[in-house]
């Protein structure tokens, strides 16, 4: 039996076998196991959902999308009391919020996640859809409720506390992964939050290393990065605010932000986030909040100063910033220089109320790139 047919028939056995998997049936290498299923595809042999055309421009988002409530206080917050807020609602979601945000940015985006069959979780997928991002491989779950964030702002838009209802986000499992596994193989990028449960991410970040798919980590929460296993040599890029990368570094410092901003004591970010490096990623971006971002990775390390900002409200900020830098890196820019793009991203989303941006498009985000260029 030749090669194309020993392909074929591994196929027909199981149409989510991963080019990895039968690269070590056969005994060749993956590449050569690429070459075979683009001669086969060519051909017209393979069709269906299994082995889908891959599309290069594809940006594959993987996590959560959420109805998002966010209460503004008018005054200053005071604790065991009632304060008057100004309330809102919009779609949310770190995955949901990154997919939109290159949406705006004219870049292809697909979203896996799950909702619940509410009118929550049809408004969020008919909103994400409307905004350009393809929803056809989110899953409706029976009898589930939708994620829920809801969140106190304080006076001058920074989050006071927040409260999420995440639960649904377990049942997105390893299974559901490998069911859309031919999709997300067919990217040019995925990006994943610490939404999904850690089996399920371990077994994205184990596929993407064998079949050298870039992939991109949103730590979401300290506590949600917990979920992530020890082992991340298959994460491209992670992008931990300070609290998170301290956390990731499994180390006994146990500083909040709080703690950090109220005694001015700033830890060392190089060491840090190459004790993240360590653990096998490829670039890290320490975001600071106001500070600005800390960069290590394989192209040297750089402070990232912030760039001048009439903050309105902080929500989507990260998000925009992950963004913008997959923008730049689609645009053939470097780690670094993509950094630019993301502060851009950051900065013209923080001067909003809304967690993603309507602002946020290709036309805007260079001009602000070359704002920043004539400043420096």
């Amino acid at each position: 039996m030749d090669r194309e047919q020993q392909i074929l028939a591994l196929i027909r056995q199981n149409p989510f076998i991963s080019q990895h998997e039968m690269a070590g049936i056969i005994g060749i290498s993956r590449s050569a196991v690429a070459g075979y299923i683009a001669s086969l595809t060519k051909k017209g042999t393979i069709r269906g959902r299994a082995y889908v055309t891959s599309d290069e421009h594809m940006i594959y988002c993987i996590g959560g999308a959420n109805l998002d409530s966010k209460a503004t206080s008018k005054h200053a917050i005071r604790l065991a009391s009632s304060n008057p807020v100004t309330v809102t609602e919009s779609c949310g979601g770190v995955a949901r919020n990154i997919a939109e945000a290159l949406a705006g940015l004219a870049c292809q985006t697909s979203l896996l996640t799950v909702v619940g069959d509410d009118k929550a979780g049809q408004w969020v997928l008919e909103e994400t859809r409307r905004r350009g991002v393809d929803v056809s491989q989110a899953i409706v779950l029976n009898g589930e409720n939708t994620g829920s964030y809801t969140a106190l702002l304080d006076t001058s838009g920074e989050m006071f506390l927040a409260f999420a209802n995440m639960d649904i986000y377990d049942k997105l499992s390893p299974a559901m992964l490998r069911d859309r596994w031919s999709h997300i193989a067919a990217a040019k990028l995925v990006i994943a939050d610490t939404n999904l449960p850690s089996d399920t991410l371990e077994e994205l970040i184990r596929r993407c290393q064998e079949e050298s798919i870039p992939l991109f980590i949103d730590p979401v929460s300290s506590e949600k990065s917990k979920k992530l296993p020890t082992d991340l040599s298959g994460v491209t890029a992670i992008f931990p605010n300070l609290e998170e990368a301290i956390q990731l570094t499994d180390t006994p410092l146990s500083m909040n932000q709080d703690v950090i901003d109220m005694f001015y004591v700033e830890p060392d970010h190089s060491k840090i986030a190459n004790t993240i490096r360590d653990r096998g990623v490829k670039h890290v971006f320490i975001t600071l909040g106001s500070r600005g971002v800390h960069y290590a990775g394989e192209e040297g390390e750089h402070f990232f100063p912030p760039i001048p900002t009439q903050v309105v409200e902080v929500t989507g900020a990260g998000d925009a910033f992950l963004a913008g830098i997959v923008y730049g890196i689609t645009q053939n820019h470097s780690y670094m220089k993509s950094c630019e793009f993301g502060l851009a991203a950051a900065h013209i989303t923080l001067q909003t109320s809304q967690s993603t941006s309507s602002e946020l498009n290709e036309e805007r985000l260079q001009l602000t790139i070359n704002t920043m260029t004539k400043g420096d």
